[in-house]
C-alpha cells in the first residue's frame, strides 16, 4: 500500500510513530505506507516517516524523534546509524506542477556504514548524497539545496570523511572523499580535493592529511 494523500500520510505516520514497540512500528510503515526495511533495522521511538517512497537497508537504527518529511525519496544503505531528532525535510511545495520547471530532485541518499548523530537539519529540495562511512558528527549541522534564483543545489559528500558539530554547506556545495571538515565551518562550494582537512568561512583548504595518517571512522554504536 502507498499512501499519495499528504494530510493522510502525515497522520498515519504521526500514530505509526508512538506505537509501543520498534517492532510495530516497522510493521505499520511497511503495511500502511509501503516502505521498505532491510533484516535487523530499528525504528525509534516518535520517528515520523511520511515521504514519497523510503528504503533503509540491513541493520540500520533509526534514534528517537527523528523525521523525514515531504515529497521526497530517501534511500539509506546497510548499516547506518541515525541519532535522535534529526530533520530530513522538504515543502509539500516542491511537489506541484507550478514549480515543475525547478527540476527539484528532493532526494536523501546515504551510503553504507555512515553516522548522522544529533539534531541535524537536512533540506532536501534537491539531491544530498553522503559517501559510505561518513559521519556527519555533533549536532546542529545544516544542508541546505534552495535559494532565491538557486538552480545548481545539490550536495555531495565523499566517502570515508568526518563532519564536525554546526557545520553549514550551501546549495551546490561539497567535499571529496576522506576530508575531516573543522567545526563550524561554511561550505560553499564543491571541494573536490581528497584526503584534506577544511575549515573557516567559507570553508577552504587547511592542510592535507598526511601520507601516515591512516585514522578512519568506526561504528561505535553496535554490540
Amino acid at each position: 500500500m502507498k499512501v499519495k494523500h499528504t494530510k493522510i500520510r502525515r497522520i498515519l505516520a504521526l500514530a505509526i510513530a508512538h506505537l509501543p514497540l520498534g517492532g510495530l512500528r516497522r510493521l505499520g510503515y511497511q503495511m500502511l505506507m509501503g516502505y521498505r526495511f532491510g533484516p535487523g533495522t530499528r525504528i525509534g521511538w516518535q520517528v515520523q516517516i511520511a515521504v514519497d517512497s523510503f528504503e533503509a537497508g540491513a541493520n540500520v537504527l533509526i534514534r528517537r524523534g527523528t523525521t523525514f518529511i515531504g515529497p521526497i525519496a530517501v534511500k539509506l544503505g546497510d548499516k547506518v546509524f541515525v541519532g535522535r531528532y534529526n530533520k530530513i525535510e522538504c515543502g509539500d511545495g516542491a511537489a506541484h506542477d507550478n514549480v515543475r520547471h525547478m527540476n527539484y530532485a528532493r532526494r536523501f541518499v546515504v551510503g553504507h556504514n555512515c553516522l548522522i548523530n544529533e539534531s541535524h537539519l537536512f533540506d532536501v529540495l534537491g539531491e544530498i548524497r553522503i559517501g559510505d562511512g561518513t559521519w556527519v558528527a555533533g549536532f546542529a549541522s545544516q544542508f541546505l539545496t534552495h535559494g532565491a534564483g538557486t538552480m545548481n543545489r545539490d550536495i555531495s559528500i565523499g566517502q570515508q570523511s568526518f563532519l564536525g558539530s554546526a557545520v553549514r554547506f550551501s546549495p551546490g556545495s561539497g567535499v571529496g572523499d576522506q576530508v575531516i571538515v573543522a567545526m563550524g565551518a561554511v561550505v560553499t562550494k564543491r571541494i573536490a580535493e581528497q584526503r584534506v582537512i577544511i575549515g573557516g568561512v567559507p570553508a577552504r583548504i587547511i592542510k592535507q592529511r598526511p601520507d601516515d595518517d591512516k585514522h578512519s571512522f568506526s561504528k561505535t554504536w553496535e554490540g
